[in-house]
């Protein structure tokens, strides 16, 4: 069973899925956090900086948007 997942948490992982993506200085992270903890994503400090913070999708991403209908290949 897959864990029901809003439209926003689907276009995440739809966008992730296509790029990586690295959010830079005082963002708040909260809309990934979910994602995250349930291990769709996973997140990483890009040095120098500690603040850049780089989110790419899990293969147990990639396996959730296929059950969804997404289009992880």
């Amino acid at each position: 069973m897959t864990d029901i997942l809003t439209n926003d948490e689907i276009s995440l992982l739809r966008s992730l899925e296509k790029k990586s993506r690295t959010i830079t200085g005082n963002f708040t992270h909260k809309r990934y956090d979910r994602l995250k903890t349930k291990g769709y994503i996973k997140r990483s400090s890009q040095p120098p900086s500690t603040e850049d913070i780089l989110y790419e999708i899990t293969d147990a991403g990639k396996a959730t948007l296929r059950a969804v209908g997404g289009t992880a290949e």
